[in-house]
């Protein structure tokens, strides 16, 4: 697998999104805003995301949500893997913003071997620490909160921010390291986004123009797909 390091994160990962996405481009403004947001405050739990462009949106988790089977994150990212969607997946480590781009290493995934090894490794969470709209933050057992989290919603207000813990946060942080180093093994690479098409020859073009009226809709929908094959 290939890494690339020091690359503008948004820059890099938007090209394969408008490329490898088709429907709901807009998904992309709400990964900014996380890059952004982890590139002003750098900790480990902001700055180590999971990103993935499919046909209809893009998704990006914290890697440590990811990491723990009853998160949305955890559910959403294995959720594709189930479907024939074309997956671009990537970790993400911001490391620090310059001259307005945020700047970090991306790590090229096997999308599906990213989730069997998931399927493996994810920690239960045993609690959750919730913070509501008055600021006030509580911590509840991981069944307490999946039974009344409605119910505590309407005692205490809307719940804006939900941290689930696993039973040993030190296990989790072994798990984000062990995947870190792994990681560092990939080969070095200059990223570029390409479509991979050549232009054909005159006479090619001729032939072609000639043939599109008789080619099935199929064949036409085939030659436009690999025609706008993605290579990075």
């Amino acid at each position: 697998m290939r890494k690339y390091e020091n690359v503008d994160v948004i820059s890099a990962l938007g090209a394969v999104m408008d490329i490898n996405t088709e429907h709901y481009k807009s998904d992309f403004q709400y990964d900014k805003e996380m890059f952004l947001k982890a590139a002003a405050n750098p900790d480990t739990e902001n700055t180590r995301l999971l990103w993935m462009s499919r046909p209809s949106g893009t998704w990006c988790f914290k890697e440590r949500d990811v990491l723990l089977k009853e998160t949305h994150a955890h559910h959403t990212w294995s959720y594709y893997a189930d479907t024939k969607d074309n997956i671009l997946a990537y970790a993400v480590e911001i490391i620090s913003k310059e001259n307005g781009k945020v700047i970090g290493n991306l790590y090229k995934l096997d999308y599906e071997q990213h989730v069997k090894q998931l399927k493996c490794n994810a920690l239960s969470a045993v609690s959750v620490k919730l913070k509501f709209e008055d600021g006030t933050q509580r911590r509840y057992p991981y069944e307490e909160y999946n039974n009344q989290w409605y119910g505590l919603q309407t005692k205490y207000g809307k719940i804006t921010e939900a941290r689930f813990e696993p039973e040993n946060e030190d296990t989790l942080c072994q798990l984000m390291g062990q995947a870190h180093d792994e990681r560092q093994k990939y080969t070095p690479a200059i990223f570029k986004v390409r479509i991979n098409s050549k232009k054909p020859s005159i006479h090619k073009q001729l032939e072609t123009n000639k043939n599109k009226i008789k080619a099935p809709t199929s064949q036409k929908a085939t030659a436009k797909a690999k025609a706008n094959e993605l290579e990075v």
